[in-house]
């Protein structure tokens, strides 16, 4: 499994001059910074030869048989885009998930591009550093999906951080933003933003700049131009500590953009901007092209909390955040390590990848077998080693007691995790691999169920067990990850977790555990 995920940004000056219309014949710049909101792709192999999409802000899911024929003009065509372009054409499932709603106007849709590019180019073994994400996803935008937008989401979401970004025929140049101690986290401090409840289009918005800067619309030069001037005029006053300053600029800004396009904002964005300002906020923008999305505020810390009621009492939405400097980032590698940016949405989304993959039809095979043993009177001896014995010693609780109803009959279970001194006088006088198979030598009969756990499959103390079992007559389960190792070789029935991630693993392993359990004593309580 490979995590991959990408920040969204704020734009504070320039936004609009990073159109192909306008900075070519012009010349563009942007000044931007990344927060801690992002967007997350996950990429697994697949045995069979399909795609599989899911999507959770579109509460979409798609299986693409056929990748030359996929609808490029549905809510999935930046994924089927990017792998168009990589070549993959089956194997492999794609979950998406995002921190913002879309229409946001915090450049989301670069920040997928970005976070899908990567994992699909670490899935085909391929390395791009920041530049080149930033320019491979703002291909796949504005060229293979001929999208009316700009340059800078894209790299903003690759790079991370407070950047002053410039945009020629050239290429772009991306630098970072140095500022004296302080000014970042106080700049940081007095940002507010909220959610106005609308989305919108920035697409559409965009086209009607892009048209309007095409036929050198005199007013929309001059407001693009000035749009460039501020960028140059924030950057340089963020530099000289002056943060007020820079949020008088921040409003400045707005009142350009808002000559762009008669859409950019609309009387409802104006009566919200108005009341901040009533309020003690000195400047503030519609994020992104306009038209809705979210409102960001420069605000003192003594007018904060009177600006804050207001925007609540209007009805409008808090986003708490902080400023990212890390930009597009794998939280899970090809290897199924993490890398020390992993966030909980990160970790839960790559969870909820796996589990949505479990075959449920055997899950409840393995509960039958458990069943059958209780049903005539046999033993189910289960083990495991490290993480594998907590969960071992776990099952072996859950189906002793969770499922324990009073006046019927229970199960016969033993683990063989929890002799301290009987496995280490195995272990020391007949070595390690042989724990669990003596204690088996006296106690295992034909038709027992005997359970061994083992994250990668190859535990040689469970196998040898198992042995023992297959020669007993006994009934045999194994619960594995990766691609089952010995283990699912050794067992009438492997519950193998589609992860190459330990920690997922284990945590399949003990969700199977209580959903077994459940499912028994629901058993037992209708008989």
């Amino acid at each position: 499994m490979i995590i991959s995920k990408a920040p969204v940004r704020l734009s504070f000056g320039g936004g609009g001059t990073d159109l192909p219309a306008y900075y070519e014949r012009h010349g563009g710049a942007v000044l931007s910074v990344t927060i801690d909101k992002y967007f997350y792709t996950i990429v697994e192999p697949t045995k069979d030869g399909t795609v599989e999409l899911v999507s959770s802000d579109y509460q979409l899911h798609q299986r693409i048989p056929d990748m030359e024929k996929a609808n490029l003009s549905d809510a999935l065509k930046i994924p089927k885009a990017v792998l168009k372009r990589y070549g993959v054409t089956g194997g492999l499932y794609m979950a998406l998930k995002g921190d913002v709603p879309t229409g946001s106007g915090l450049g989301l849709s670069g920040a997928v591009t970005v976070s899908i590019v990567q994992a699909v180019a670490t899935f085909k073994g391929q390395s791009h550093d920041k530049a080149e994400l930033g320019r491979i996803a703002s291909e796949i935008e504005i060229g293979a999906l001929s999208r009316p937008i700009g340059m800078q989401d894209q790299y903003a979401a690759a790079h991370g951080g407070l950047n002053f970004m410039t945009f020629s025929r050239d290429g772009v140049d991306v630098t970072p933003v140095t500022l004296p101690e302080g000014v970042l986290s106080g700049l940081e401090r007095r940002l507010l933003l909220f959610h106005t409840g609308a989305s919108r289009d920035s697409a559409s918005i965009l086209a009607g700049q892009k048209k309007s800067t095409e036929a050198s619309d005199a007013s929309v030069i001059a407001a693009l131009d000035g749009l460039k001037a501020q960028a140059y005029r924030m950057r340089d006053t963020l530099a000289a500590g002056d943060l007020d300053g820079f949020g008088r600029l921040l409003g400045e800004a707005w009142d350009f953009k808002k000559n762009l396009a008669k859409n950019i904002s609309n009387p409802e964005i104006d009566r919200y901007y108005a009341a901040a300002l009533a309020k003690g906020a000195l400047g503030g923008k519609i994020a992104g092209a306009g038209g809705g999305g979210f409102l960001l505020l420069y605000c003192p810390p003594e007018a904060q909390q009177a600006v804050i009621e207001e925007m609540t009492e209007m009805g409008l939405e808090r986003l708490p955040f902080c400023f990212e400097t890390g930009g597009a980032q794998l939280t899970l590698d090809h290897t199924g390590n993490f890398n020390a940016t992993i966030t909980p949405e990160g970790y839960l989304l790559g969870m909820r990848a796996v589990v949505s993959r479990l075959d449920k039809e055997q899950i409840g095979r393995i509960a039958d077998t458990i069943w059958e043993a209780r049903k005539h009177d046999r033993q189910i001896f289960i083990m495991g080693n490290g993480g594998s014995a907590s969960t071992a010693s776990h099952f072996c609780s859950d189906l002793s007691k969770t499922t324990l109803i009073p006046g019927k009959k229970g199960f016969r279970v033993v683990p063989l995790t929890d002799n301290i001194p009987l496995m280490t006088a195995w272990g020391n006088d007949a070595g390690f691999e042989n724990i669990f198979y003596g204690q088996l030598l006296n106690l295992l009969n034909p038709d027992d169920v005997v359970i061994g756990i083992s994250g990668g499959g190859m535990s040689p103390n469970v196998l040898k067990a198992l042995d023992l079992a297959r020669e007993r007559g006994a009934r045999t389960i194994g619960m594995a990850g990766f691609s089952g190792g010995k283990l699912k070789d050794a067992v009438e029935d492997c519950f193998i977790v589609p992860s190459d991630n330990y920690q997922f693993i284990e945590d399949v392993h003990m969700i199977l555990v209580h959903l077994i359990a459940s499912v028994l004593r629901e058993r037992i309580a209708k008989e």
